[in-house]
């Protein structure tokens, strides 16, 4: 059997968009990209949405915003993808990493003592969908006044007391990878309530450009096409019914895997599970192993984000939290098109092996 981590939930119509977008003639951003804003600010109950090329522009666009510069520090959690802490160095700010709770997010009691007067934002993750607890990461934000930025590529879909994901932030931004649950293979999209940020979101995103040919910021080409928008467009409508099938697929390992530990999980809220993560002591073998079977799975991260060599003159406090899940933890195959024997299969040879 060979099981992948991942397979986009790309449907006929999905397709059929594409090839109408192709015969139309117009490739690049327009009306697709402006239907496929509007759908998904209308599905977060958010005033502005614009798309970007990727996750990691609209996080650039995001720092860009906030007019994050030299000796500005932006406080990020330690266990993330790349492309967070990428950012910050992109706009030349010092990140300052914080560790994590159980619940594999940023820990709020550790962030106050790393604000100094020089922290700018402060980014989280709801890591694999896995929500933060929003309600000190608000008040963190409101008493300092510091901005807060979601990095929202896990969470399209989570849930945090009755408020979608990716709508708790000044700035929100999401990733529409191929392996993420709403995919347009590449992009990403930016979400605020604020309409100066929206306005600087837009013009940067388009080379910093205000009016055609005049140019108010330094931006860069980060637009969506409309035929990648075309793909992402008919998810938006079926994105909760995807949810609800990705959860199902999430409640059956965690009610057949034994001798491996999960995540807390805080209460009233909902994960989109992009990941299924699992925690054991013998994680390298159990990788080796799966692999052997013809299981692919990823070790969702391999490393503390400062443990890596980009990161490596930055003079950082260990989180202790951090690197003994980087050591610890597997991410198993979850999407909608796995099968109930495909992770029959995936459950009995780990159980097997953990015995």
């Amino acid at each position: 059997m060979n099981i992948h981590w991942a397979i986009p939930d790309l449907q006929e119509e999905d397709k059929q968009a594409a090839i109408d977008v192709l015969q139309s003639n117009w490739l690049s951003m327009g009306p697709v990209v402006k239907k496929f804003e509007e759908s998904l600010s209308e599905y977060l109950n958010i005033k502005y949405a614009v798309a970007t090329n990727n996750g990691t522009s609209s996080l650039d666009i995001a720092l860009k915003c906030l007019d994050i510069k030299q000796g500005d520090e932006v406080i990020l959690p330690a266990l993330t993808y790349i492309a967070t802490g990428n950012a910050v160095l992109y706009n030349n700010g010092t990140p300052i990493f914080v560790d994590i709770d159980d619940t594999l997010n940023i820990d709020p009691l550790k962030i106050e003592e790393k604000i100094t007067d020089k922290t700018k934002a402060i980014i989280n993750i709801d890591f694999g969908g896995n929500v933060c607890d929003y309600t000190s990461l608000e008040k963190i934000s409101n008493t300092y006044d510091i901005p807060l930025v979601v990095d929202g590529a896990h969470s399209l879909g989570s849930v945090f007391k009755d408020k979608k994901c990716c709508s708790h932030g000044l700035i929100n931004t999401t990733s529409f990878h191929a392996a993420k649950i709403l995919t347009t293979i590449e992009g990403g999209m930016i979400f605020t309530d604020n309409i100066e940020i929206y306005d600087k979101s837009i013009q940067i995103r388009n080379q910093g450009e205000s009016t055609k040919y005049i140019h108010n910021y330094l931006g860069n080409n980060y637009r969506m096409t409309d035929l990648i928008a075309a793909i992402g467009l008919n998810q938006v409508q079926r994105l909760d019914n995807t949810i609800q099938i990705q959860r199902k697929k999430a409640e059956f390992y965690k009610e057949h895997l034994q001798n491996v530990k999960f995540p807390k999980s805080l209460p009233n809220t909902v994960n989109c599970y992009l990941f299924f993560p699992i925690l054991t002591d013998k994680r390298d073998q159990l990788y080796s192993h799966l692999q052997k079977e013809g299981i692919e799975t990823r070790i969702t991260f391999p490393l503390p984000l400062y443990d890596q060599p980009i990161f490596k003159n930055y003079k950082m406090d260990r989180c202790p939290n951090t690197e003994k899940i980087s050591q610890t933890i597997l991410s198993l195959p979850i999407y909608t098109k796995i099968s109930s024997k495909e992770q029959e299969y995936i459950v009995r040879k780990i159980n097997d092996f953990l015995k």
